[in-house]
């Protein structure tokens, strides 16, 4: 079973079942992925950093049922103060992405899956880094 860490635009792919700017369904993909989750396919890493980014665009009640459905297969890690300096002090424009890198390597996820694939290249040789369609 591959542990799977989620980037937030993933969650919001699938909660708001969005399409890309050429009219692609990418909303389905990620809410099929977090359905292969729920029937013990993959468990999924949970951060409170993607949580903290996730508040920004979705409340808590717009989210609650979603996580509820894969609560059994998630795993939960949380960022400190520390990973945020850290952070910043690597890549001080994007260190929202040098958290997730960290709390994924840290994690010993399989993957980050993402939409933003090319943000993580940095560490693509420790980490495999996918779409969620990649991965169906």
């Amino acid at each position: 079973m591959a542990k799977l860490y989620i980037d937030t635009n993933v969650v919001i792919d699938a909660v708001e079942g969005r399409k890309n700017k050429f009219g692609k369904n990418i909303g389905n993909p990620a809410a099929d992925l977090f359905f292969e989750a729920s029937k013990c396919k993959h468990q999924l890493i949970i951060s409170s950093w993607m949580l903290k980014e996730l508040s920004k665009y979705k409340t808590l009640s717009q989210t609650a049922v979603f996580f509820s459905l894969i609560k059994h297969k998630i795993i939960q890690i949380s960022h400190t103060d520390e990973d945020i300096e850290n952070a910043k002090k690597q890549n001080s424009e994007h260190f929202e992405n040098e958290i997730h890198m960290t709390l994924a390597l840290r994690s010993n996820a399989d993957y980050i899956i993402t939409r933003n694939v090319d943000h993580f290249k940095k560490c693509e040789d420790k980490i495999k880094i996918s779409k969620p369609e990649e991965l169906l």
